[in-house]
């Protein structure tokens, strides 16, 4: 983008300056660029200052005086492809405007899960991203024999200071490192940073080097703090081999010594975003002195995260479509039909679905414990549905999204949920060559074929798409998965999936194009504390394929569906003797989630009723 932008002001200023209209701009050095000067140009215009300065473009800082010839773009910007740019150039790195986001706050309040989250973001969005963890640091420096408990954190511990000090500018000489190399561009420096003497001198490191902004991290909900801190005990290398109750003991004493110096941002001359309370739905964010294109999509992309929380009981689940009739003939694009493998797999995808649903306030052993109480006639049942009842059990939402194609539409038409069509879940475009076999590209496009094999990550097909053109439509994609509190199903395609998974599994993206999505597979993501993600393949059983060859086409395995029923009437009524026990006539109101998905499941969410192609929505909640 950047070549043909800068290319173009070059052809406009030729043309200018041969009719005259134009002659004045002058380089760097001076000298005119058409040799002349006339009274008019002394005032600088737009152009003129394009022609001799340097041009912000988004986060690109473009120079009007690079040393390329501006007659070696012309052809690659009449191209509708990038081949010549990939066949012919060596990659350029254009100059990039250098930031480092510094992170705020006392221990335990979600620091390092923004780190991870913008981290994986910004690297998805082509913008080279390192994360820079203090911690790590004093890890890697600690002594064979120091203890490094919450004594060691105490402002009055010399020893503790000067270990923590070098561990802090071992950090900044790598971050430094790192920014001066042509790949760096942004900077995450993960630490507590709780007074305003550490911020000035970060403030200092940075000023007049790169743009810097603070992002400060605040909660005081104690629920979502005891949360937050029993999840970082099961991650967190100081903890390692510690029990529950003694890590906690000492983390919490550990915080007790940051918060004896802590002070919160209160400076207006700094550039910072605050976030207070966000997770708990309650909070806000104060928002100062933030502009610019990548702080303003740093803001957007938080408030977002923060909506849907730091720990979720969730799952995101990724397939492609069943075997479509082009995959037979091993055809790219087009709009074609599931082959009859893929209506097995269709069919057989909501028993692997369902098996595998999280249940929020209950865990799947206690629920398996109380259905053998209750098929048992056993006095335990009881016992365990007291136990179960509080906190009461909840099952989590799902959601189904597909493409606008159909053999997504026909794959997903058995999932007994609520369903959404996203234009931007369809397939790369593959313009010219759609409809085509790789051989045949080969045979009538070589050139695109040997540009393709080159560069999968930047090649884009003649009139149609590249990977990066996928990643930039499916970021209002990825950014709703995130904010969404639900379970999501996304049935997509396989170009499409890549860019999803490598973004949520932060792979590096010249990564992205050969990651492997295989057909018939689901995969499945589990958010972690920290904002990583745990991943599972899930192939479709071997016993699927065999009985769908038996099965009509029009029924879909039910087996897992009614246990899955059985299993939360089960529940209901066990809870309803504990209930009745009580003396309390009626079941509390979240025991009604427990009837059938078909009933109370979508119910309240205005889905009356289901079909074996999916719920239908009441007529006032049709899509347009």
């Amino acid at each position: 983008m950047w070549e043909i932008w800068r290319s173009r002001s070059y052809q406009h200023l030729a043309a200018l300056g041969q009719r005259g209209v134009y002659t004045g701009a002058r380089t760097e050095t001076g000298a005119s660029l058409h040799g002349t000067h006339s009274p008019e140009a002394s005032t600088p215009t737009g152009l003129a200052r394009i022609a001799s300065g340097t041009v912000n473009f988004k986060d690109l800082s473009i120079r009007a005086d690079d040393a390329d010839e501006g007659d070696e773009d012309d052809g690659h910007s009449e191209d509708s492809t990038n081949k010549s740019a990939i066949l012919i150039k060596p990659p350029k790195i254009p100059e990039r405007t250098k930031y480092v986001i510094i992170l705020v706050g006392l221990p335990g309040r979600g620091k390092t899960f923004l780190c991870n989250k913008l981290k994986c973001y910004l690297n998805w969005l082509g913008h080279n991203t390192r994360h820079f963890n203090v911690g790590s640091y004093r890890r890697l420096q600690k002594g064979d024999h120091e203890v490094q408990n919450a004594a060691f954190f105490d402002a009055h511990n010399s020893a503790g200071m000067e270990a923590r000090n070098r561990a802090l500018y071992a950090a900044l000489d790598d971050l430094r490192s790192y920014l001066y190399s042509p790949e760096g561009q942004v900077a995450i420096f993960d630490a507590t940073n709780t007074t305003e003497e550490r911020r000035q001198l970060l403030i200092r490191e940075f000023h007049g080097r790169f743009q810097y902004l603070f992002i400060e991290s605040v909660c005081t909900d104690p629920k979502v703090l005891e949360q937050n801190y029993r999840a970082k005990m099961q991650y967190s290398p100081d903890y390692s081999g510690m029990n529950m109750e003694q890590s906690l003991a000492d983390f919490k004493d550990r915080i007790s010594k940051y918060e004896e110096v802590y002070e919160p941002i209160a400076n207006r001359n700094i550039h910072y975003i605050k976030l207070i309370d966000m997770v708990t739905g309650r909070g806000h964010m104060d928002v100062n002195r933030i502009s610019g294109y990548l702080p303003g999509k740093i803001v957007f992309f938080l408030m977002q995260v923060c909506k849907a929380g730091m720990a979720q009981a969730r799952r995101i689940w990724l397939t492609r479509h069943g075997q479509s009739e082009y995959n037979l003939v091993e055809r790219i694009g087009g709009d074609s039909n599931l082959a009859s493998t893929g209506e097995v797999y269709a069919r057989c995808l909501p028993e692997m679905l369902l098996e595998r649903l999280p249940l929020v306030g209950l865990e799947r052993a206690r629920i398996e414990e109380i259905v053998a109480g209750v098929e048992a006639g056993t006095a335990g049942a009881a016992a365990g549905a007291a136990r179960a009842a509080d906190p009461e059990p909840l099952p989590v939402p799902v959601s189904v999204w597909t493409s606008t194609l159909r053999r997504t539409i026909q794959t997903a038409r058995y999932l007994p949920f609520p369903k959404l069509r996203w234009k931007a879940l369809d397939e790369i475009q593959a313009g010219a060559c759609d409809g085509l076999t790789y051989e045949q590209i080969a045979q009538q496009y070589p050139d695109e074929f040997m540009a393709r094999s080159k560069d999968k990550l930047r090649y884009r097909y003649p009139a149609g798409e590249s990977y990066l053109d996928v990643i930039q439509r499916l970021e209002p994609v990825v950014i709703e998965m995130e904010r969404e509190k639900e379970c999501i199903v996304v049935v997509g395609h396989q170009a499409v999936l890549r860019a999803v998974l490598g973004y949520f599994m932060a792979k590096p993206l010249a990564s992205i194009p050969t990651l492997d999505i295989p057909l018939h597979t689901l995969m499945e993501l589990r958010p972690r504390p920290d904002g990583t993600m745990d991943y599972e393949f899930i192939p479709m059983p071997p016993d699927c394929e065999k009985e769908g060859t038996h099965r009509s086409t029009q029924q879909p395995r039910v087996s897992s569906t009614a246990r899955f029923m059985r299993t939360c009437r089960l529940v209901g009524a066990a809870t309803g003797a504990v209930c009745r026990a009580q003396g309390r006539a009626n079941h509390p109101p979240a025991l009604r989630a427990w009837a059938p998905p078909s009933v109370a499941l979508l119910a309240a969410r205005g889905f009356p009723g289901h079909t074996p192609s999916g719920f239908i929505r009441s007529p006032s909640q049709q899509a347009t």
